[in-house]
């Protein structure tokens, strides 16, 4: 009975519609399944610090624990046996969710995936299980409370949520921490922390899960630069380096403020022969060289833990890749890739002698990709590591390599937590309209972790476009340019001017880092203008005020030391009349603002901004404190 009560208390503390709260483990493979039910537990320890339930399964026995924290709980699963548990995974938390609504089907569920957005619940299939990592739950709009779970960084392991519809007033979430094949042969396993709390909006929510990383103070300068990447993709040579570094040096605002020039994908020999190849002539140090006599720092892209097939590398070292559950090299997203295990002492020396050749030849900043790959791996060399401790440990090597003279730039895995000075976040941007919608999409839901885990990285600020560019054809290929129904990756027409405002809007407002991708010679007035006003970050990363009311959000509001900075975006295919009310936001009515771009000023009226917004296009606009 004390067990019950107890449950049923912490349900209606998180809040309104929670209930049915219970666990489950996964062990011998999948094929035993253990219920909070089978463990007979009794309530162990209550106070204001923590409610703990303790029960036991044979030789198990789990301890179950919820923290008040923030108006809600951070829920954690324990098990230990005097034997190798064998476990595959933890349901750590599952709870049903039934709000007084007359419908859940409107209500938006968070999904943070690769195509993730606020996912109406309506839209996810009643028989299938829907799995997204980070944080999940459900919301109405932006201003009313609901379920918000949310996972403690950094992780150890891989944690998801997943979400089923069993009827259109309920919906079920499982939180799960699944381990690979080392951990879960441990006598001791520990879940990964999820906070549950039904009591606050989502922003509310958010903001309060958000504290358990403390800010960085004082906050650390975004970087700036140009990067080979997005025009050149791997067709980058010498000479188009060059090209740019001179075309920068000649513009006063450009060559004031960018610091790093930063070399792609493309320099290599191929990935895992981290050597220049012949567009190179002279090697990386000539590169570097050639960076840093211009008065610019030199910075360069590496894949460390990806390795092409028929490389020396993969061909020559194969016991220091990644295995699968039978011994052979494990291949990654990629079919011609295999994964480098940096848990492998021989792995270990592969990524150092890279690194700390690199750092001789003289580069100082680092981009390091698809390091998410190992969350791919099945087991480690090492059998005591979850994949989020061997990410950990990469970059250490890395920093180890580097020195503290040099910016880290990680691209991917937030779930490390701090450990890189900046962090790219969300699908590469390309100069087509939904890259700026997929891009938005990740940033609603990692703005918050600016200034926290390090510098946010919206990735690149390109303007090139049918407006702003020299050239008819901006991109090195389009390649689906005449199928009939392409895919969302680089599809339909390049940049209006509009659009290309509308995403330098949103770099602006995100506050991060700002690196420059285009070909510099090649933009236009209208081009070179954008990139100039752009070109000094704030560091003061925006938020969004309307989360929740859409797929993705359309108003942002940045508050730096004496001005606000107001983005409203429409993101529809035809044109939209938009009106921003002051007092609903909590913001005292300015009498009047400054369109960013234009610097024309715009009367507000009756406490409402009023903008008439183009397809895709947007208003950013600022008014003093």
């Amino acid at each position: 009975m004390a067990k019950s009560c107890a449950l049923e208390e912490l349900a209606r503390q998180i809040g309104e519609g929670v209930s049915d709260l219970s666990f489950q483990l996964s062990i011998e493979n999948d094929t035993i399944r253990l219920g909070a039910e089978r463990f007979d537990l009794a309530l162990e320890a209550q106070d204001e610090w923590r409610t703990t339930f303790s029960g036991q399964w044979r030789d198990i026995r789990v301890l179950w624990e919820f923290q008040p924290a923030e108006g809600g709980y951070w829920v954690t699963l324990r098990a230990e046996s005097e034997h190798s548990l064998d476990c595959s995974s933890m349901d750590s938390l599952i709870l049903k969710y039934r709000p007084d609504t007359d419908s859940l089907m409107d209500w938006r569920v968070p999904t943070k995936s690769f195509n993730g957005g606020m996912v109406l619940a309506g839209d996810l299939d009643e028989e299938e299980f829907h799995t997204a990592g980070l944080f999940r739950g459900a919301f109405e709009n932006s201003g009313r409370a609901g379920l918000f779970l949310g996972t403690f960084l950094p992780q150890r392991h891989t944690h998801d949520y997943t979400v089923q519809v069993p009827d259109e007033h309920t919906l079920h979430f499982t939180c799960t921490t699944r381990f690979v094949e080392g951990p879960r042969k441990m006598q001791e396993l520990l879940s990964e922390r999820t906070w549950v709390c039904a009591t606050k909006n989502v922003r509310e929510a958010i903001e309060a899960y958000a504290t358990h990383i403390p800010p960085i103070t004082p906050p650390p300068q975004p970087p700036v630069g140009w990067s080979s990447w997005d025009y050149y993709f791997r067709a980058i040579s010498l000479d188009d380096v060059i090209e740019n570094m001179e075309e920068i040096c000649q513009d006063p605002a450009l060559a004031q403020h960018v610091k790093y020039i930063v070399v792609d994908d493309g320099w290599q020999v191929v990935w895992g022969e981290w050597y220049a190849n012949h567009r190179f002539p002279g090697g990386i140090e000539r590169l570097a060289e050639e960076i840093r006599s211009r008065g610019f720092v030199p910075g360069i892209w590496t894949a460390p833990v990806a390795v092409q097939k028929l490389s020396k590398t993969a061909l020559r070292s194969y016991e220091f890749l990644v295995k699968d559950e039978y011994g052979d090299p494990q291949g990654t997203e990629f079919p011609d890739h295999y994964i480098v295990d940096p848990t492998h002492p021989l792995g270990r020396e592969f990524i150092k002698e890279t690194y700390t050749r690199l750092f001789e030849a003289g580069f100082r900043f680092y981009k390091v990709d698809f390091v998410s790959t190992l969350l791919r791996a099945k087991r480690f060399h090492d059998p005591t590591q979850g994949p989020y401790d061997v990410l950990r440990g990469l970059f250490s090597l890395i920093r180890e390599c580097v020195t503290g003279e040099s910016h880290i730039l990680r691209v991917g895995s937030m779930e490390v937590g701090p450990g890189a000075h900046s962090m790219r976040l969300g699908a590469d941007i390309h100069n087509q309209w939904t890259h700026v919608a997929w891009q938005c999409e990740d940033l609603q839901f990692l703005y918050w972790l600016h200034n926290r885990a390090g510098v946010l990285d919206p990735d690149f600020m390109i303007v090139r476009g049918q407006d702003t560019s020299l050239e008819q054809e901006t991109n090195v290929l389009n390649p689906k340019a005449h199928h009939p129904n392409p895919p969302r990756w680089r599809r339909g027409p390049t940049f209006t001017l509009d659009e290309a405002r509308t995403w330098g809007s949103l770099v602006a407002v995100a506050g991060g880092s700002l690196f420059l991708s285009d070909r510099i010679r090649m933009l236009n007035e209208a081009g070179k203008e954008m990139i100039r006003r752009l070109i000094v970050p704030t560091g003061v990363g925006g938020r969004p005020l309307d989360l929740c009311d859409g797929f993705r959000p359309s108003v942002w509001l940045q508050q730096l030391e004496d001005t606000y900075r107001l983005l409203i975006v429409n993101w529809a295919g035809e044109a939209r009349e938009r009106a921003f009310p002051f007092q609903v936001y909590g913001l005292a009515a300015p009498r009047e603002v400054m369109d960013f771009w234009t610097g024309e000023k715009i009367e507000v009226r009756g406490g409402e901004l009023a903008v008439n917004l183009a397809p895709h296009a947007s208003a950013l606009v600022c008014w003093n404190t």
